[in-house]
């Protein structure tokens, strides 16, 4: 519960693509690892019923890791790499045994065959042991319960960025009953690679930097369709639509890369710059088709205005109330990260400590210095004022940033009617591209 709470605060959104693997039955659930320990809470809050995890036995050294490690009843897995920081090969033994007898009593486990967390444009090479367990599961304990190996596709819009988004993707399980019988051999290197095309085909890599910066660029301009922007505080399209499109995209470019390669440089030459004058003035690129009239800025005001004075007192004092804790988990992020891929983990987990720790704080003072009725209504807007200040500085935020864009484009008509006949060409060339591609 704690969990699925920091984590739906820390995400502006999470959804889930695909069927939820069932509640009984042996599952083994296999998923890239690209946001260090955020990526296995996903699916523990994603799926109904219980997890268990496997973790590098070196995490224990940290005592709210080991803390979380014995409350998930975790298995702890010894890496070679580890071996001169207190691992011990030797004793995975018994850890694959331990994941077997889990699956033999019906259970579910997760488990990233990368072995690492990582920043990179494209998967690691799998270790097998995942496939391994799965084969030992067949060969040694004869498949009770009917094995079902799950892959998942964790996607994030920005895993370094509080108030992003996150995508927990299930693929279509794959029967280990069903595989025996096609592979008699049960070779867990033939398993592994399978494991992998079809994680492989739920996420989205990249070739190298340049076809990141490309497609991302493109994704931007393509989501916009050149439309007038969405009013602030509506419905936000699902996450799903954003990766749906830069799979798109993606699959566009590769096709055409070698059809029509002159075509696809210039235009994500085009795209790459387009975006880059947009990020150095600070405008989103469906903002640059505002309808710039004064009735229309004068009712955005108006409403933007309201909704600010209105929620300022309230926002104010879940800031007060959340400003310290806040401040030392963020402290504490920027102190242990060295990487993106670390920045989400060491938010979310020192949270689990530092906010309850500061709520007990509060409320034993409240309870101490203030009457009953005070004390309990203090106690009930705690968590409500710090999850609305949150709301408050998103829509402040998204309000500046739009009146901001409004004042620039009324200064700078011709610049504005730049960089929208600039979007709908791009759109125009990313769709004749498209009418290019190959018929299956």
């Amino acid at each position: 519960m704690l969990a699925a709470a920091t984590l739906r605060l820390f995400f502006r959104n999470i959804e889930v693509l695909g069927d939820v693997p069932p509640a009984t039955g042996p599952v083994l659930l296999v998923a890239n690892h690209a946001n260090s320990l955020v990526d296995p809470l996903l699916p523990l809050i994603t799926l109904k019923r219980r997890i268990t995890l496997t973790a590098k036995n070196v995490l224990k050294k940290d005592p709210l890791l080991a803390l979380l490690s014995w409350g998930l009843g975790s298995i702890p897995f010894h890496r070679k790499e580890d071996i001169g920081k207190g691992a011990d090969p030797r004793l995975n033994v018994e850890s694959m045994r331990r994941c077997r007898q889990t699956l033999a009593h019906g259970g579910a486990l997760c488990i990233f065959p990368e072995g690492i967390s990582h920043s990179d444009l494209q998967l690691r090479l799998f270790h097998v042991g995942a496939a391994r367990i799965a084969v030992d599961y067949v060969r040694k304990d004869h498949n009770p319960g009917n094995l079902k190996i799950v892959p998942i596709g964790l996607l994030y819009t920005d895993k370094s960025r509080f108030r992003s988004e996150a995508c927990v993707c299930y693929g279509e399980p794959l029967d280990m009953e069903i595989w025996a019988a096609e592979h008699p051999h049960l070779a867990a290197e033939d398993l592994t690679a399978e494991l992998r095309s079809r994680i492989e085909k739920l996420i989205i890599t990249y070739q190298d930097r340049r076809e990141m910066l490309i497609l991302n660029s493109a994704r931007d301009v393509v989501l916009t369709e050149a439309r007038i922007p969405q009013a602030l505080g509506g419905t936000r399209p699902p996450t799903t639509e954003f990766f749906r499109t830069l799979r798109n995209l993606q699959y566009g470019y590769r096709a055409l890369e070698s059809l029509h390669p002159a075509e696809v440089r210039a235009l994500g030459d085009r795209a790459r710059e387009y975006h880059r004058e947009l990020r150095h003035l600070g405008i989103e690129a469906a903002e640059v088709y505002l309808p710039l009239n004064v009735f229309s800025a004068v009712l955005f005001l108006l409403r933007e205005l309201e909704l600010v004075f209105i929620g300022f007192p309230l926002a104010l004092w879940g800031v007060i109330n959340h400003l310290l804790p806040w401040l030392l988990v963020r402290q504490i992020a920027r102190r242990l990260s060295t990487d993106t891929d670390h920045w989400a983990t060491n938010v979310v987990y020192p949270s689990f400590v530092v906010f309850p720790l500061f709520y007990a704080l509060q409320l034993v003072a409240a309870w101490i210095f203030l009457s009953p009725l005070w004390a309990a209504l203090y106690t009930l807007a705690l968590p409500y004022t710090g999850v609305y200040a949150i709301l408050y500085h998103e829509r402040a935020g998204s309000a500046w940033r739009r009146a901001r864009t409004f004042v620039y484009f009324l200064f700078h008509a011709a610049m504005q009617k730049r960089l929208a006949d600039e979007g709908r060409a791009i759109l125009a060339g990313v769709e004749t591209l498209a009418a290019m591609l190959p018929r299956v």
